[in-house]
């Protein structure tokens, strides 16, 4: 049977319809009044590289711009205050065009684009000067992940490699940057390995591998590329003493190329005819991740899974290697001097951000900008942050803090003016700098009436933050706690089996159980009444005691996922998988019922009023952030795309009118200023 052609073009308006949804999913949109960001930290997993990119290109102007793959994302951000990424108001990019994590993204040598690659193998290139970041390339690169990638200096060509599933398959590979055709022919690693890849930035190009099992490294000419056979002691494939190449990187001006790997060693080949220049045995006491070259052509980094990152200078022809200085990476987070190096503190990549500012990653995610020798500068910055998904988020307004917690058990203290991370919590015992405050998933935090912080896990415990200390103390809940909620002294804690209530934050009894599943919870403003959210689409009123005052029975037509209280006490937020509804305090009367604000297409998660009372934020599963008007109820403002696997808190400031903060699942914190967009469409 034919189709009509009315068939044919409503099938290929739907998939430009498809396509265009993709593309702008791909970022949040530039339209958001988006006037703050902080974005997820990088991917680490122990004993494997961090892929970071520095040089962001002749586009950008040798501004220190970072790139590296972070959970399904890719981060670009600007290092220097006051930089903005090309054809953008905004200092960071966080792009979201992968299904799975990612594992090695890079900026072309022209700056206006960006390949990536993940952990199964896709490569996409995509726009890094568009506004919308569309993508140019989405191919099958490698059966598994993807762990290195390098551009030419043409911005033509990509070879990247990574690891292969079958022996029928590869681990490397060079084409052509906008159809993905084959250049030539990658020789390839024993056992379908390989994390390091290299392209001479100029004529004669050559591409240079690094084996993750055999330790060697194999150099091609081209395109089309192809294995250059080894005449005397040129190229130098087996310089390394032990298995394992893990890093090669080019000179900017593509004289050199360097590889350091498991031998702890660091090597200096010619950069055409890749015959060995020098080598420096013993540079560190651990296996080294990466190195990387500085704009000035004769300075280099390594990182190192010692705890350490060294500078040394390359002499022009590349015969001497001088050793020019030592960071400490984990000393200087520790706060001390160690005989041994934690976990958490392991240099696992490094770069030079737009040439001149080098740059480290360590296991534990956070990010360290390096002084150089001589600088004005004298100590090292931690960019700190989440690389996991953001469980719950609690506002310190007396203080202008906020804190956020992750999935992996880590506190996070942020300033409430500028949206920047300030430190992590550190635990009792931090001596592997991994941070974990709790040993399960936080689940939710309140500040109580002290300023003191109240984080509860799935550990079933709960601990006290004081003045960014942890204290001594600790509740045991006796549950995994679901929600919990403070009004003025006030605390109440939802778990699975049932509702613990704190006085001033100290239990005043056993669990009371309930003959519901609670999901939500609040306390009233002046602790006259505890609100649950129940998930039988009911919301229960209790007293201070915990005693059923109320119920609302027919409020909801599914179970209740957010609850919130205005500022002034007299109004209650409810939110389900789809419905957000309002009523009026203490009567618990609605004010707007079901199936008046019904758009979230998933649960909603998070509730929060303006300070005036005027206007309530709720932010869902399905990514978005919606505004609503207590004043003009059908009206609305929607923010799509705000957070990359759902909104788990937001909060509105106090000293701006409606200025909020939102934290998501993608591990990222937003500031969102509405005020232009309340006054023009709430009239």
């Amino acid at each position: 049977m034919c189709e009509s052609p009315f068939h044919h073009r409503h099938h290929l308006h739907f998939l430009t319809i498809l396509i265009m949804v993709a593309n702008s999913n791909s970022c949040v949109p530039p339209t958001a009044p988006i006037t703050a960001q902080s974005p997820s930290l990088p991917n680490t997993t122990r004993g494997e590289p961090c892929p970071l990119d520095g040089d962001g290109g002749r586009l950008n102007g040798g501004k220190p711009i970072l790139a590296y793959p972070s959970g399904k994302l890719c981060v670009i951000r600007c290092l220097k205050e006051g930089d903005t990424l090309p054809n953008s108001q905004r200092p960071i990019l966080v792009y979201r065009g992968h299904q799975y994590a990612t594992s090695a993204c890079k900026m072309s040598t022209s700056g206006t684009y960006v390949a990536s690659g993940d952990s199964r193998g896709k490569l996409r290139v995509w726009a890094l000067d568009h506004e919308e970041h569309l993508c140019k390339l989405d191919t099958q690169g490698l059966s598994s992940s993807i762990r290195d990638i390098a551009w030419d200096g043409e911005s033509k060509r990509i070879a990247y490699a990574g690891e292969r599933l079958d022996n029928s398959s590869i681990c490397t590979n060079a084409i052509q940057w906008d159809t993905g055709v084959t250049q030539g022919q990658l020789y390839q690693h024993m056992k379908g390995k390989s994390c390091a890849v290299a392209f001479k930035p100029n004529r004669p190009f050559r591409v240079v591998t690094g084996g993750r099992e055999d330790g060697k490294l194999h150099f091609h000419k081209g395109p089309p590329f192809q294995k250059i056979s080894i005449e005397g002691d040129k190229p130098c494939e087996t310089a390394h003493s032990k298995p394992g190449v893990i890093c090669v990187r080019y000179s900017p001006n593509g004289e050199l190329v360097a590889s350091v790997g498991n031998d702890k060693g660091l090597y200096i080949y010619d950069g055409t005819d890749l015959g060995l220049k020098s080598k420096k045995d013993g540079i560190h006491t651990g296996t080294i991740y990466a190195c990387s070259w500085g704009g000035d052509n004769k300075s280099l980094i390594t990182a190192s899974a010692d705890g350490t990152c060294k500078l040394f200078e390359i002499s022009s022809g590349g015969s001497t290697i001088t050793e020019k200085h030592t960071w400490k990476v984990a000393e200087f987070m520790l706060g001390k001097a160690i005989d041994r190096t934690p976990r958490g503190g392991m240099q696992l990549g490094c770069a030079f951000a737009g040439g001149t500012i080098p740059v480290s990653v360590s296991t534990n995610g956070q990010i360290a900008i390096l002084p150089l020798p001589g600088s004005s500068s004298k100590s090292i910055e931690l960019l700190t942050g989440h690389n996991v998904p953001i469980g719950a988020m609690a506002f310190d307004y007396a203080n202008n803090l906020f804190y956020t917690g992750d999935s992996d058990g880590i506190l996070t203290k942020w300033d409430l003016t500028s949206i920047k991370p300030l430190n992590r919590i550190c635990p009792a015992d931090n001596k592997e700098l991994e941070y974990k405050t709790h040993s399960g998933a936080i689940s939710a935090m309140t500040v109580l009436k002290d300023s003191q912080l109240l984080s509860v896990g799935w550990d079933d415990v709960g601990y006290y933050t004081k003045n960014g200390e942890l204290q001594a103390g600790k509740l045991d809940i006796g549950a995994q706690p679901t929600s919990m909620s403070t009004g003025k002294s006030l605390t109440a804690i939802a778990t699975v089996k049932g509702l613990l209530i704190l006085k001033d934050g100290k239990a005043t009894g056993p669990i009371i159980p309930l003959k519901y599943d609670a999901n939500c919870i609040v306390v009233a403003k002046d602790d006259s009444a505890i609100y649950i959210g129940g998930n039988n689409n009911k919301v229960y009123a209790y007293n201070s005691s915990g005693s059923e005052i109320k119920v609302i029975e027919d409020g909801h037509l599914k179970p209740v996922t957010a609850l919130a209280i205005s500022d002034d006490g007299k109004m209650l937020a409810a939110g389900d998988t789809r419905d957000v509804c309002v009523y009026s305090l203490p009567t618990m009367k609605p004010i707007i019922g079901k199936s008046k604000w019904c758009f979230h297409l998933q649960k909603i998660t998070a509730l929060a009023f303006s300070p005036d009372g005027k206007v309530v934020a709720s932010g869902g599963s399905d990514d978005s952030i919606y505004l609503w008007s207590l004043e003009n109820d059908s009206k609305r403002i929607h923010y799509q795309f705000a957070h990359r696997g759902g909104v788990v808190g937001i909060g509105f400031k106090k000293d701006a009118p409606y200025t909020f903060v939102s934290a998501g699942a993608d591990s990222c914190v937003l500031q969102w200023d509405a005020a232009a967009d309340v006054k023009s469409k709430f009239v």
